[in-house]
């Protein structure tokens, strides 16, 4: 297989229903999905065999947003919207790239502030309900 890797960007990141989303791109610094797998120990028995233990996946979607000091900036948005569930959508590239995850995250509040006369950065994580759903931009 030929060696493959893209930029992330320009690309989206969208979280809300469709004609009321709340575009994340112009305020992220980086962007990502990130899967965790938790993996129960194998179980042993008689024979000496051992039956693999379950695992369980579980996705956050996260990354650094630029600080915005108003009413309208995306921590207010986050703290607004706290504990909700929203749809949201994900392009890495939409010029070179075709991958679309699409899923549902519960939002959750977004720092605000940080050092004293600098361009302020704070992450966030959302918890992805579910499973994402990998698919390709139409």
């Amino acid at each position: 297989m030929a060696i493959k890797s893209h930029k992330l960007g320009p690309g989206s990141l969208t979280f809300g229903e469709v004609a009321s989303e709340e575009e994340f791109a112009s305020q992220l610094r980086s962007a990502s999905l990130t899967p965790d797998v938790e993996e129960e120990d194998p179980i042993p028995v008689l024979s000496g065999e051992e039956m693999a233990g379950d695992e369980d996946y579980t996705w956050t979607i996260g990354g650094t947003i630029l600080d915005d000091y108003t009413a309208d900036s995306l921590a207010v948005w986050a703290n607004t919207n706290k504990g909700t569930e929203l749809p949201f959508e994900f392009q890495p590239n939409a010029e070179t790239g075709t991958l679309k995850v699409t899923g549902v995250a519960k939002i959750r509040p977004i720092a605000i502030g940080g050092d004293v006369k600098t361009r302020n950065e704070n992450d966030f994580e959302f918890k992805v309900v579910g499973q994402p759903t990998f698919g390709t931009i139409a």
